[in-house]
């Protein structure tokens, strides 16, 4: 049996590239830009244990993917995260692990990880308790802080890279041992930690989905704590009890809280027992948002949208005096990419989005809360173009801010035949002061996926900078490019066009590590 997520785009590359390659530009490389753009997402390095129809795009080992820029040059690695389970497989000839579509238990991959979790990995397991016979693949996400570029896997522990040509996997990240083996078999650590720009902290949140002790039937936990930039040290942690195993994705902040998106996306413990999808999108319920001091001790305290609705992905949030604004790219509903039960019954169905026939289509949308009053001021659909995958001005995190990026759904795509999973062909700039959203488009046969934003070198305005995207060119001579856009105008331009030679997979988040960078020398 074929499976989409392991043909044309989805499939992996054969192997890493241990030594850099030269990639032309075509057009001039700003100064601005001296760094690394690295994107991270999946790349099995062997066939899935139960036969490839059983694989799930998740379920792929981490692979990045980096481009060093500078002085006018640019070179092109690939290199996968040197995870336990990742390291075991290559150790073993043979794949040890499960899917996330057969997460129920598999006595003969069940018991060998559960004996290896309790003896060789005990003190300092990488996967949350509730996680045993799949792995950490480490492969959502890439975050760089205070020097250290974290590899992070929503269901376990971040790992460290070297900012090296080799991408060198560091091993499991404790953050200067301020990580107890609690925290490692808590083991969930957000794909999207926020800096702070006025206090320089990473800040993070975890959420469990499996409750573990006198908790009431259905509740659970999520931990809130923060990262030091200069000692590399958490510096502080709490954790507090939900009502509800939801997936949340992504966090918020500003100067004082921690915001939380608490959706009805619902992990289902008795289904995965008896062989079924993990998650169920709950259309009774609605999605509410929280939010914790980043000081202090009181909280979570929690403001429902009374919007039946879900949201991946956090644009940015921000406070005047009681109100907190909150955007989101927010989607009508959800099937989790194939992860929920129902897709299996409800794909293509009339509640699906015309753009491109999905239930996993979002737009940008705003909401007004009243902290004092504990309710929902307004609900503002903010651009009618709908896309995903935003970003910001960094400096901006937390802020009051005008400007914010994303990229829109490819149209006329049929996501059932690609498990769920839509493509993106355009790039947008949202002016939220005036309404006023532009379109790049990337051109035909391109598509494309999480992108960033990297300022000037002396920006005069919030948007006076760069789009970094990686743009994907399929047909018969695959390979990939980094477009970088000038967006410090109303009307994006082109600046330059890295051109990588080589095929690059769809992936997940990237990341871009400004220099000087000693240890990546040009």
């Amino acid at each position: 049996m074929s499976n989409p997520a392991l043909s044309g785009n989805f499939a992996p590359v054969a192997d890493e590239l241990a030594h850099e390659l030269a990639c032309a530009i075509a057009g001039r490389l700003p100064r601005a830009i001296d760094g690394v753009y690295a994107r991270n997402g999946p790349n099995p390095h062997r066939e899935p244990a139960l036969g490839v129809d059983r694989y799930h795009w998740f379920d792929g080992d981490g692979m990045v993917h980096a481009v060093r820029l500078g002085d006018g040059k640019a070179t092109y690695v690939r290199r996968y995260v040197r995870t336990r389970g990742f390291e075991r497989e290559r150790a073993s000839g043979e794949a040890l692990y499960t899917g996330l579509r057969d997460i129920n238990p598999i006595w003969r991959y069940l018991i060998p990880r559960l004996v290896e979790k309790c003896t060789l990995d005990v003190a300092r397991p990488d996967s949350a308790y509730f996680v045993i016979q799949s792995k950490n693949t480490s492969s959502n996400a890439l975050k760089y802080h205070g020097g250290r570029l974290l590899s992070l896997f929503e269901s376990g522990s971040p790992y460290e890279l070297a900012v090296d040509p080799l991408l060198t996997t560091k091993g499991l990240c404790d953050f200067n041992g301020s990580f107890t083996t609690a925290d490692f078999w808590a083991g969930n650590f957000t794909a999207h930690p926020k800096i702070c720009p006025l206090t320089k902290e990473l800040i993070y949140m975890g959420y469990n989905l499996v409750a573990l002790g006198p908790e009431q039937e259905g509740q659970t936990t999520i931990t809130v704590g923060a990262i030091d930039e200069k000692s590399g040290k958490r510096t502080r942690k709490r954790t507090f009890k939900v009502d509800r195993p939801s997936m949340q994705h992504d966090v918020a902040i500003t100067p004082t809280k921690i915001v939380l998106i608490d959706g009805p996306l619902i992990f289902n413990l008795s289904r995965v027992i008896q062989g079924g999808l993990p998650f169920s999108f709950e259309k009774e319920s609605t999605l509410r948002v929280g939010y914790v001091p980043r000081e202090g001790d009181d909280g979570p305290y929690w403001i429902d949208t009374d919007e039946t609705c879900f949201a991946y992905h956090v644009v940015n949030a921000y406070e005047e005096g009681s109100k907190l604004v909150l955007d989101v790219c927010k989607s009508d509903e959800t099937n989790a990419l194939g992860m929920c039960q129902e897709s299996q019954a409800t794909r293509s169905t009339p509640s699906a989005n015309p753009v491109c026939a999905g239930r996993d289509v979002a737009a940008l949308w705003r909401w007004e809360l009243d902290t004092a009053s504990k309710s929902l001021i307004s609900s503002t659909r903010m651009c009618e173009q709908p896309s995903d995958f935003p970003c910001i001005n960094r400096d901006f995190t937390g802020l009051k801010y005008r400007y914010a990026y994303s990229v829109a759904y490819k149209a006329g795509t049929e996501p059932k035949d690609r498990m769920d999973i839509p493509t993106f062909d355009a790039v947008l700039k949202h002016d939220l002061d005036t309404g006023v959203t532009t379109r790049y488009d990337l051109g035909d046969g391109k598509t494309c996926g999480d992108i960033v934003f990297v300022p000037s070198e002396e920006p005069k305005s919030e948007d006076d900078g760069y789009l970094l995207v990686l743009t994907h060119i399929e047909g018969d001579d695959p390979r990939a490019e980094l477009l970088v856009l000038d967006v410090s105008k109303e009307v994006m331009t082109e600046q330059c066009v890295v051109n990588i030679p080589v095929r690059v997979p769809y992936g997940f988040h990237c990341e871009y590590i400004p220099g000087p960078i000693p240890t990546w020398p040009l």
